[in-house]
């Protein structure tokens, strides 16, 4: 006991001085000058675990906008600020600005940057320079009728489940005419005409009217799979964890309890060429090859679905 107390007492104080002493005598410095904004919480300037708290509640947006009725600006965390105006996206995010992105675009990377994730200036002008004629109006316009496939196909299913409008003076439908998960077919409407834009890849999911799909395991084996449930969990976790970047690699993986998903795989078979996004990946507009790295085209490839 007499051995085990003082180390614990030793622990106890090194938490303490670290979660509370240092971060309240960082604050006082105010070494960014961002004390002058007011608080989203209390302790919002001393700590990210509120606006962390926050995200977990799932109204994270609509919190910070109730505030930004009062304040233009609000300091959500020790290094971080809320803009509530529209004309604050220019100047942030503007081809022009002087702002570099922070820390959370490099925790959360992988082996490769894509091009929203990428923080090296002129590694991004090169990746834009690569996916120009991807995003080009004339290729745009050449996939349109891909789109209105996927909206036919849509509306067909809206068809085929619509019921009647509710009679006058009722305001609560019957639950037998609640036949429409919308948020679940909207999402399989974009994931259809992503895949077939991006990867000319045929997914079907709104002629089956679910998410299900063949995956294949790096030994080549391949095994069905909810897309969606492979799909959103990581973004989910990291936009509820990723706040404290000092602590993020270490809160990500005590959280790790996310299920294992494969790379997307190739989408051009015995030569074919196709006209589609992963094209463009792979050359450049007048034909001559991009010789992207695989993860570098697995991380374009993951930031477009």
């Amino acid at each position: 006991m007499f051995l085990v107390a003082p180390y614990a007492t030793l622990l106890l104080v090194f938490l303490f001085l670290y979660f509370f002493v240092y971060p309240f005598v960082e604050y006082i410095r105010d070494r960014h000058g961002l004390r002058k904004y007011p608080n989203m919480s209390l302790f919002s300037g001393m700590s990210n675990i509120p606006f962390m708290i926050l995200a977990f509640g799932g109204f994270r947006s609509k919190y910070l906008a109730e505030l930004h009725k009062k304040h233009p600006v609000i300091r959500t965390g020790p290094k971080t600020l809320s803009y509530g105006d529209a004309r604050a996206i220019k100047d942030i995010y503007g081809h022009n600005t002087k702002c570099s992105k922070d820390r959370s675009y490099i925790v959360t990377s992988g082996t490769h940057f894509h091009l929203a994730d990428v923080v090296d200036k002129p590694e991004h002008a090169r990746k834009r320079k690569v996916l120009s004629s991807a995003y080009a109006l004339k290729n745009l316009e050449t996939w349109e009728y891909k789109v209105t496939d996927k909206v036919q196909r849509l509306f067909a299913h809206f068809d085929k489940v619509c019921t009647a409008p509710l009679p006058a003076g009722q305001s609560t439908p019957d639950p037998a005419d609640l036949t429409l998960d919308f948020r679940a077919w909207t999402n399989f409407f974009t994931l259809d005409a992503i895949a077939d834009i991006g990867l000319s890849e045929r997914l079907g999911f709104l002629d089956k009217g679910n998410d299900i799909c063949l995956a294949q395991r790096k030994d080549g084996t391949t095994y069905e799979v909810h897309l969606r449930e492979a799909l959103y969990p990581t973004a989910r976790k990291q936009s509820l964890l990723l706040w404290n970047y000092e602590w993020y690699p270490v809160i990500n993986k005590l959280a790790n309890i996310i299920p294992f998903f494969g790379r997307m795989q190739r989408s051009a078979n015995h030569g074919e060429k196709l006209d589609d996004f992963f094209a463009a990946l792979m050359e450049d507009k007048d034909g001559r090859p991009n010789n992207l790295e695989w993860g570098e085209i697995v991380a374009e490839v993951n930031i477009m679905l």
